[in-house]
């Protein structure tokens, strides 16, 4: 099973997704999905690490990025990065759609979590997709 990595500006957020997904509901399955969750500090990335370096090391790694704002400027962008070499055995970046409501709003948080467990239980399904939103 791959393992997660939260985005320089997301770190918080998934942590707090984390500690969703180790509770009640979702606790059991998530511990036997024994998947670790990354920061940029545990690879020694830099902050302003290019998104196509990014991309490339969670495909190596199998790693599954958690990020906010990650667009299309430029052609190392992270969107021109999924459009330019996202193959169909790809691992999906996943995009939180309202980063900051998770912080503060624990049923959008819990609905986020619903939603990536969706996808982590199938994620196989979900190889090549480029970019999936949360929720």
């Amino acid at each position: 099973m791959p393992g997660l990595l939260a985005d320089i500006n997301v770190q918080g957020q998934v942590e707090l997704l984390r500690l969703t997904l180790e509770g009640d509901y979702w606790g059991e399955l998530w511990a036997s999905l024994a998947m670790p969750v990354l920061n940029f500090a545990d690879l020694s990335l830099a902050a302003n690490t290019s998104d196509v370096v990014i991309w490339r090391l969670c495909q190596q790694r199998q790693l599954l990025l958690i990020t906010a704002n990650r667009n299309k400027e430029g052609l190392d962008s992270l969107e021109a990065t999924i459009q330019n070499e996202n193959t169909p055995s790809s691992l999906p970046v996943f995009t939180l759609a309202d980063s900051e409501h998770i912080r503060h709003s624990k049923s959008y948080r819990e609905r986020v979590a619903d939603k990536l467990m969706e996808y982590l239980v199938d994620l196989e399904h979900y190889r090549g997709a480029g970019r999936l939103y949360l929720p």
